[in-house]
């Protein structure tokens, strides 16, 4: 016999509910804009299916302006005109189509009861009173219109303003920390793998992993420790087969590297971590991922800009030549296979190795980017060539400011690489 189908109070059947979420509801949410949501009820039931699976779904809005974008955002939301029936985390991430963005919802919770949002109108006050009266009939609403809204709603129904508050984190940062060579590393690898996943459209609150490396007698090596779904890149099937025995091949088990692979939809993505491991040393890179679905690869190299927002620079040094001279073999074999000349192998370069600079790496906490500078092994080395590229007493250092205009972003790498 199957088990009963649940139904929600609009008598809809509903798919069977996951014993757990994707996403984590209690990382830092300081959220101060919102959004405000209506859609058929057929939308509303499929956005209903997708979130009781993953606990993330999508619904396509006009284009938002871009400073409104890639911000902690809270989305009232429900399938007739002017109430609201659910609430939840949202930010917009990426454009969904020509003229408009894709808004990405999460952490759902479901009203005790619909509000009109008539009442809220009624109770709004202050000079942007008329920028919240338009966002409530739909679209962004602005930090100081979410303000004033939020005054409103808690005028109107305090319990439902209580479920709404919740959703928002306004905890501080926590107190920067003594920067070590482990935390270093548990940074590094934390933002390269959150790197990738952007870059692969995948959202990065599938992956979890907390600011700063768990404390503990045994320190963990990579940010996958602990994760079951972790895989290795040798021959796992073989290697940890408990029926072999053979004393020659136990060297080999202790050298599995840390790598995983993340799936959406047809979008397969495997994240390499190759920091202070035997494979950094053969390839003088932190980070590889390999986009499977486009047959992509890219290799990042971390570098740290000293002080607090980068402004006591970064020195170049031995290590530095030769992780590049590791990475130029590396290049030179990859040269030596076939052009194919499809559309398919179109690539944004030919030249997979990236550097980049980070500031802050140490005390970002919440799952975003690391602020830095991502460079092409190619500009590099043209920049350390040039008088920019000297301090005032003539030794090797880069500031933010040497890199000009010729890097990319964060959010801008996740556009340009090997697509």
């Amino acid at each position: 016999m199957p088990a009963a189908l649940s139904t929600n109070k609009e008598g809809w059947i509903l798919p069977p509910s996951r014993p757990f979420t994707y996403l984590d509801g209690r990382q830092r949410w300081p959220a101060e804009q919102g959004y405000f949501l209506f859609v058929s009820r057929e939308r509303f039931q499929a956005l209903e299916d997708g979130r009781r699976v993953t606990d993330l779904c999508s619904q396509s809005i006009d284009e938002l302006p871009a400073g409104a974008r890639r911000k902690p955002t809270v989305c009232f939301y429900g399938f007739r005109k002017g109430e609201v029936t659910h609430v939840a985390r949202a930010e917009v991430r990426y454009g969904a189509e020509s003229g408009r963005d894709r808004l990405d919802m999460w952490n759902h919770r479901e009203l005790p009861r619909a509000l009109r949002v008539s009442a809220i109108k009624k109770e709004l006050i202050g000079s942007q009173a008329w920028r919240a009266r338009k966002a409530l009939d739909g679209g962004p609403c602005s930090p100081t219109a979410f303000k004033a809204m939020m005054e409103a709603l808690k005028k109107v129904d305090p319990k439902i303003f209580k479920v709404a508050d919740k959703l928002i984190d306004r905890r501080p940062p926590p107190a920067e920390p003594k920067p070590t060579a482990a935390r270093q590393n548990w940074a590094y690898q934390r933002d390269a793998v959150t790197t990738a996943l952007e870059i692969a459209r995948i959202p990065k609150e599938l992956f979890h992993a907390p600011s700063q490396p768990p404390e503990g007698k045994k320190a963990p090596k990579s940010v996958f420790d602990g994760d079951k779904q972790m895989k290795s890149v040798e021959d796992v099937l073989v290697l940890r087969d408990s029926e072999i025995r053979d004393s020659d091949w136990h060297f080999v088990t202790e050298q599995l590297y840390p790598a995983k692979t993340f799936d959406n939809g047809a979008t397969k993505l495997t994240v390499l971590l190759a920091n202070k491991l035997e494979l950094e040393k053969q390839l003088g890179v932190d980070l590889i991922y390999v986009n499977e679905t486009l047959n992509g690869v890219v290799f990042v190299q971390y570098k740290m800009l000293r002080g607090r927002d980068g402004e006591d620079g970064y020195r170049p040094d031995g290590q530095l030549k030769a992780e590049i001279a590791r990475m130029d073999a590396v290049a030179k074999t990859l040269a030596e296979c076939g052009v194919d000349d499809s559309c398919d192998g179109y690539r944004f370069g030919t030249n997979p190795f990236f550097l980049k600079f980070c500031k802050k790496l140490l005390t970002h906490s919440d799952q975003g980017h690391v602020p830095g500078y991502y460079l092409p092994l190619g500009y590099w080395k043209r920049l350390i060539e040039t008088p920019q590229a000297r301090g005032s007493k003539g030794g090797l250092i880069v500031y933010p400011e040497t890199f000009s205009r010729r890097y990319f972003t964060p959010s801008a790498f996740d556009l340009a690489p090997l697509k």
